[in-house]
C-alpha cells in the first residue's frame, strides 16, 4: 500500500521545544515533561485511515506505558481549515470516542511538524530523559488491509529498552501514512522530496492486475500526450509570480488531492500502475512549469537587452540630426553673406 514515509530525523537531535493547546484549551509544552525517563511525540489527525488502523491499540500503549514514566503527547498540525474532520471539535469527540490520556494538541501554524521534520500521520518520535532522539519509526508492521495484527511491537521494544536503561537498535524502520496536508504556501521543502517519490512498500499482485485493468502491460507506460516535447516548447508570458503560484498549485493541492484519493477513499487497495503514472505526470510538470519560467526569464533579459540597443541607435541618430541641422544652418548663412557681398560689388 503506497503511503508517506517519515524522514527518520537524525538520532541524537535534541527534541524541539513546544507551546500548543489541548482539546481543554489548555496550553502543554515541552518543559512540562523535563523530568520524565521518556518523551514520545506523535503526529497524528482523526480522519487518515493509517491513524484510524492503531488508535485502539495507541490507547491501551498509552495506558500500559505512562504510570510506568513514559510522558506522551498527540500532535495535529493538518490544515484544519480544509479538512474538518480534524478540527479542534472534532478532536475533542476522538479524545472521549477512544479514551485518550495523552493531551491531544493542536500545531494550527504547523511550525511544530516543521520543527520536528514531521512527515506523516502516524509519526513517532522517541526522547531519552536528556530529550534526545532515540527512535523515530514505525509503530509496527501493520497497515491497513494487509493483514498483520496490530501490536506496536516496534515502538514497545524501544520504550521498553528506553526505560530499563538497554540501548535500542539504531535500525529503525519509518513509519507511514497519510501526508501531513499542509497549508497551501506551507509546505516545507522535505515534503516536496517525499511525495515526489511515493513510498511503495512492495508490489502485489493485486497491483499488476490492476495494471492490467488499466491497460498497461507489465513494461507498458501510458502515453504522454498532454506534455509537450523537451526542447520544443516556446516561451509563455506569465509573470513569475503566477508561475510560482501554478508550481506551488500543483505540487501541493492536487498532491493532496491524490493522497486523499488513494489513501481515503481507497485505502483497502494498493496502488495502482495508473496512480503511479500520475504521480510521475506531476514530477514532470513541476519539471516543465520550472523550465517555463526559465525560458520566461530568458525572453525577458533578451527584451532587457534589445531594449538597451535600440536606446543606442537612437542616441546615435539623435546625434547625426543634430550634427546634420548645424552643417545646414551653417550653409545656409554662407550662402546669405555671399549674396549680400555679389549686390554689393553690382551696386558699385
Amino acid at each position: 500500500m503506497a503511503g508517506t514515509p517519515s524522514t527518520m530525523l537524525e538520532l541524537g537531535t535534541v527534541a524541539p521545544d513546544f507551546s500548543l493547546p489541548d482539546t481543554s484549551g489548555s496550553l502543554v509544552s515541552r518543559q512540562d515533561f523535563q523530568d520524565a525517563p521518556g518523551f514520545l511525540v506523535v503526529f497524528m489527525c482523526n480522519h487518515c485511515p493509517y491513524v484510524h488502523h492503531i488508535r485502539e491499540a495507541l490507547s491501551k500503549f498509552a495506558r500500559e506505558y505512562q504510570p510506568k514514566g513514559l510522558a506522551m503527547v498527540g500532535i495535529n498540525a493538518n490544515d484544519v481549515d480544509n479538512y474538518s474532520d480534524d478540527s479542534p471539535d472534532k478532536m475533542v469527540e476522538e479524545v472521549a470516542n477512544f479514551d485518550y490520556i495523552f493531551p491531544y494538541l493542536l500545531d494550527e501554524t504547523q511550525k511544530v511538524a516543521k520543527a520536528y521534520r514531521a512527515a506523516c500521520t502516524p509519526d513517532f518520535f522517541l526522547f531519552d530523559n536528556n530529550h534526545k532522539l532515540v527512535y523515530r519509526g514505525q509503530f509496527d508492521d501493520s497497515r491497513p488491509k494487509n493483514g498483520i495484527q496490530v501490536t506496536g511491537r516496534d515502538l514497545r521494544a524501544a520504550v521498553d529498552a528506553l526505560l530499563s536503561g538497554q540501548s535500542i537498535d539504531p535500525d529503525q524502520k519509518a513509519s507511514i501514512g497519510c501526508n501531513i496536508k499542509w497549508k497551501l504556501g506551507n509546505e516545507p521543502n522535505y515534503f516536496r522530496s517525499i511525495r515526489l517519490k511515493p513510498h511503495v512498500e512492495k508490489v502485489s499482485e493485486a497491483e499488476i492486475d490492476a495494471s492490467r485493468d488499466w491497460g498497461l502491460g507489465s513494461d507498458e507506460k501510458a502515453p504522454d500526450e498532454t506534455l509537450p516535447a523537451q526542447g520544443k516548447a516556446s516561451p509563455v508570458v506569465l509573470e513569475d509570480e503566477q508561475l510560482e503560484k501554478i508550481g506551488e498549485h500543483v505540487c501541493a493541492h492536487m498532491d493532496n488531492w491524490l493522497s486523499d484519493w488513494s489513501d481515503e477513499k481507497n485505502a483497502e487497495k494498493p496502488p495502482t500502475a495508473h496512480e503511479v503514472e500520475l504521480r510521475e505526470r506531476m514530477v514532470r510538470v513541476e519539471k516543465e512549469l520550472r523550465r517555463q519560467q526559465q525560458l520566461t526569464k530568458q525572453g525577458f533579459d533578451l527584451m532587457d537587452k534589445r531594449s538597451e540597443a535600440m536606446d543606442k541607435h537612437l542616441d546615435a541618430l539623435n546625434q547625426r540630426i543634430q550634427r546634420s541641422t548645424t552643417l545646414s544652418l551653417g550653409t545656409i548663412v554662407g550662402v546669405g553673406l555671399l549674396v549680400i557681398v555679389v549686390l554689393k560689388v553690382l551696386s558699385v
